[in-house]
């Protein structure tokens, strides 16, 4: 534990950052008049709308050169984003292309559920002079968007995934140039919208091995989204989504020890069966390996120095398991009793440990910490997660418990978790959230919280009061008489 002590130049500027946002939920929306519209103070140059959809989920990339065409500076740039895709979308992350990297804060907005378009508000710091431009970069992530066509395979067959989009990038300004470009995990596109030909007689799109390009696109007004497009690509992956994941990090002081659980409810969202499920032509394809619709194993890269890692499921510990660790890597390989096709079910748990040195720090008083952990592990495939519930349980008697979240929250709630040999029960924070992708692995969640030294005799002390009690007991029963009749005189 003497690492702990010689970290207080790191510590104490994160103890400090931290005492503003305890327990705040991350993305909270803004609040905004029902007949809300974005004021006309911004145009677009250029735009350059990037789709990826490589993974199970669409991740788009919207690079624009954005011009402050008020009189007065400005700091609020308004993202429209439909209704029905609002409740989709995984995160929304704006920063300047050509600054200095950092991001800028981007908040739902909130003015009136009727409308058929929502917003994400961007503010800029500092605000944009009049005038001036800037190269704005904006990503986001949207799930559950891609549906397999045809939803019926048989085990051999391809699986091809269908999406929809619009001709031009939904925004609520002035757009004088752009085009939208999308990438796809082959060349296999069988289907795809043909629009009108260009100004110049191409074709819309053209294609370039496995990427399509729609526009260039003459100006463009706000809200105008164009012609509705829809492509069918061949999609060689399972189309993996865990429903619902409970994490639960254990932190344990006495023990020098942080524990991590993960308990998964995994669901294959990709083309179903046409037939029978067979074992025999599953066994066949074995020999030479061809690409699968089907999940039959899954990798955690797990962070260097884990151990004791194991894999259960609803009948007990699975052997088809691997765990390899060594001071360069740890990977946990997980096979499921039976291959996971389209629309079929997997519930499994798995867990490991750390020394706690790694993941600890303490400042110079011995009495505050902060927990540096990883927000969200989990798989190398590609994922996209429903529900994820991460709790965190700190020694007991930690108090002025304060964290930060690297993505933003459904809801989060402090209490009491008592286990064994437990007095008062020790601190623990939940937090949910909803929608969440593979690009948030390793994200770190950072809990601060205080506790005392002599917090660290509470568990011998409670041990050695109990055994004493146990000792105490048993000696006082060897003391009764439970003989029934008169004891004899010698």
């Amino acid at each position: 534990m003497r690492s702990l002590y010689n970290w207080s130049a790191l510590v104490l500027p994160l103890l400090a950052s931290l005492s503003s946002c305890t327990f705040t939920v991350a993305g909270s929306k803004l609040l905004l008049p029902a007949d809300f519209k974005p004021p006309q103070v911004f145009k677009h140059s250029n735009l350059l709308r990037t789709i990826d959809l490589t993974r199970p989920y669409a991740r788009e990339t919207i690079a624009a050169v954005i011009e402050n065409v008020s009189k007065v500076p400005q700091s609020e740039y308004y993202l429209p984003v439909s209704k029905e895709t609002l409740p989709k979308v995984s995160y929304v992350e704006a920063r300047d292309k050509k600054g200095a990297g950092d991001m800028f804060v981007v908040t739902p907005v909130e003015f009136n559920e009727q409308s058929d378009t929502q917003y994400y508000r961007i503010l800029f710091n500092p605000a944009l002079p009049a005038g001036f431009s800037l190269t704005l970069q904006i990503s986001l992530a949207v799930t559950d968007v891609l549906t397999p066509v045809p939803a019926l395979v048989t085990q051999v067959e391809k699986q091809f995934l269908q999406w929809t989009t619009r001709q031009y990038a939904h925004t609520a300004y002035t757009t004088e140039k752009q085009k939208t470009k999308l990438k796809f995990p082959n060349n296999e596109v069988p289907d795809f919208t043909k629009l009108d030909p260009k100004a110049d007689g191409t074709e819309d799109p053209t294609k370039s091995g496995s990427s399509f390009t729609f526009g260039p696109y003459p100006a463009t007004g706000p809200e105008i989204v164009g012609e509705e497009v829809t492509l069918r690509f061949e999609y060689t992956a399972p189309v993996i989504k865990m429903d619902r994941m409970e994490r639960l990090i254990e932190v344990s002081h006495w023990g020098g020890n942080l524990a991590v659980e993960e308990r998964y409810s995994m669901t294959n969202n990709g083309a179903n069966l046409k037939e029978q499920f067979s074992r025999v032509a599953w066994a066949a394809t074995s020999y030479y390996n061809p690409p699968t619709h089907a999940i039959r194993m899954l990798t955690f890269p797990l962070i260097v120095g884990a151990k004791d890692a194991y894999f259960t499921d609803e009948i007990g510990n699975v052997s088809t398991s691997r765990f390899r660790s060594n001071p360069r890597e740890a990977n946990l390989e997980l096979k499921p009793r039976y291959p996971v096709f389209g629309g079929w079910n997997y519930t499994f748990v798995t867990g490991w440990n750390h020394d706690l040195n790694h993941f600890v720090r303490g400042a110079k008083n011995g009495a505050d910490f902060v927990l540096r952990v990883p927000f969200l592990e989990g798989p190398k495939e590609a994922v996209t997660y429903g529900e994820l519930e991460v709790t965190v349980i700190l020694p007991e008697g930690a108090t002025n418990v304060e964290f930060n979240s690297p993505i933003p929250l459904l809801g989060s709630e402090q209490y009491l978790h008592k286990t064994f040999m437990d007095t008062i029960g020790r601190t623990a924070i939940k937090m949910t959230a909803r929608n969440v992708v593979d690009e948030q692995h390793r994200k770190e969640l950072i809990v601060s919280y205080h506790l005392d030294r002599a917090e660290a005799l509470r568990k011998p002390l409670v041990m050695f009061a109990a055994l004493l009690t146990l000792f105490a007991f048993s000696w006082g029963v060897g003391k009764l008489d439970l003989g029934i009749g008169k004891k004899k005189n010698a």
